[in-house]
């Protein structure tokens, strides 16, 4: 069982995915185009997980940024409806894990449901094996059909240490209240007994006087016959390294081998700037010591939009190898624009693609989301696709080529025993136009599948395999 400790932290009411913030954060990220989500990724190895991590995604989205309407004649309130999913990947691009929930937001008014600086938070929990991942976190407003969506490019998960004083679970939060067991068990802010509304970016603003956090503590040395203490130091450090301000001291009687905290801390005395908060917890049983450091801002009104596209925007592309970066693009130049590539040089070639990616990203507020986009498709289409040991190919076959340009199918049907011909897949884009329609088919018996047929113009058309596709005439031997 987590002792829980509560320093500071006052008790006070808080609504659900629901709080009104007056920092100079919140009020000024606008909605645009997309919706606007800022997610974090929050990690309690806990030994009693075993050899898994249990990470949490905190997210915070825009009220003012959904469409409400009445749900019924009856009713007095507007309402939003929520939809959001996050997609886990491995390091080869291959899915491994999702989780998705649907939410409601209500408002009493159409002043209120426009109102700005009113933050909805959430968050979804996935229990992994140590090792690096990747994420897609995408919200949608069900009503308008908008989207948003945050990239975690790289998501190192260590193994649970099982000997040794951890500190694990840091979290920044706008607001952490204690509720004990009052809370219900739907309510996914809610851990050991804090309902915590997360700062995922950790980023404050300038007028924000108060920082919450939340931490745990695992392998602390107890005997209940024994009764012994830990000790907890915090500072504010500096960028480089030095100490700003020396913060509160306590020491607390273990109830338990793990231990829960929350804080609260004036940041009101904090210039501008780049900062981490260290935290060190002495078992005063056993003398181990562990220290962590985790990193925030503290920004002006005119540094916030900038500093949270950066936190977001970092992009995986820009480490890969030129071969693999024209890849990318091959599907979306025309004729020309390939053939004048061909007589560049490497130099060349590296100043046609920052050209290129450079007028797209002028026509985004995301710059980098389509090049991710890309790889994550060019690796799963050589993962799968691929005719060589290597895995190197893939993107090159005509199932690669379709799905680096439309992305995943949204219904796949694969006939590897038709009575007829031989095996052949049939991908359809239902929402792509008036419905997309791709036919495979493996002619030879070596996987290598060719597009035999498609209702797109410009790709190969079949009479034959329309009818086919149309009557679903798919027997199968079995």
């Amino acid at each position: 069982m987590f002792q829980s400790v509560c320093s500071a932290v006052p008790v006070r009411l808080a609504v659900v995915f629901l709080l009104i913030i007056g920092s100079a954060v919140c009020a000024q990220e606008s909605g645009g185009e997309d919706l606007t989500v800022r997610g974090g990724a929050i990690f309690f190895a806990n030994p009693e997980y075993d050899t898994a991590v249990l990470v949490q995604f905190p997210y915070t989205i825009n009220r003012h940024e959904f469409e409400f309407f009445r749900p019924d004649s009856l009713s007095t309130n507007l309402v939003a409806r929520i939809f959001a999913q996050i997609n886990l990947y491995g390091v080869d691009g291959m899915p491994l894990d999702s989780a998705n929930t649907y939410f409601s937001s209500l408002v009493a008014s159409e002043q209120q449901a426009k109102t700005k600086g009113i933050k909805l938070f959430n968050n979804f929990s996935l229990l992994l094996k140590p090792g690096v991942y990747s994420a897609r976190l995408t919200v949608v407003d069900v009503a308008s059909k908008r989207e948003g969506e945050f990239f975690y490019e790289k998501i190192v998960v260590d193994p649970p240490v099982k000997d040794a004083l951890t500190i694990g679970g840091r979290t920044f939060a706008h607001l952490i209240s204690y509720v004990g067991d009052d809370a219900p068990a739907s309510d996914r802010l809610v851990r050991n007994g804090y309902r915590i509304m997360a700062n995922p970016l950790g980023i404050y603003g300038t007028s924000d006087s108060v920082m919450y956090f939340y931490a745990e503590l695992y392998n602390l040395s107890y005997d209940a016959d024994n009764p012994s203490e830990f000790q907890l130091e915090y500072a504010f450090m500096t960028e480089g390294g030095e100490t700003q301000k020396t913060l509160k001291s306590a020491r607390m009687v273990k109830g338990g081998t793990t231990a829960a905290v929350a804080e609260s801390f004036d940041i009101s005395v904090l210039p501008s700037g780049n900062f981490s908060l260290r935290m060190i917890a002495t078992d005063l049983a056993s003398n181990q010591v562990d220290t962590q450091l985790t990193a925030f801002w503290i920004v002006s009104p005119s540094d916030v939009r900038q500093l949270a596209r950066n936190a977001i925007e970092t992009d995986p592309c820009d480490t890969l190898g030129l071969e693999t970066r024209l890849h990318l693009v091959h599907y979306l130049l025309n004729p020309v624009e390939r053939e004048a590539l061909k007589g560049l040089s490497d130099a060349g070639k590296e100043r046609f693609l920052a050209q290129y990616w450079a007028e797209r990203d002028l026509l985004s507020d995301k710059p980098g989301i389509k090049r991710r986009e890309l790889y994550e498709r060019y690796l799963f289409a050589n993962n799968f696709f691929s005719n060589n040991a290597e895995k190197t190919d893939g993107w090159s076959t005509d199932r690669g080529r379709i799905f680096m340009i439309y992305g995943p199918w949204e219904q796949r049907d694969d006939i590897q025993a038709p009575l007829v011909g031989e095996p052949f897949e049939v991908w359809y884009y239902h929402s792509f136009r008036e419905g997309a329609v791709f036919v495979f088919e493996d002619k030879q018996g070596f996987l290598d599948y060719t597009l035999v047929h498609s209702n797109v113009e410009g790709e190969v058309y079949s009479d034959y395999w329309e009818n086919r596709v149309k009557y679903q005439e798919y027997d199968t031997e079995f």
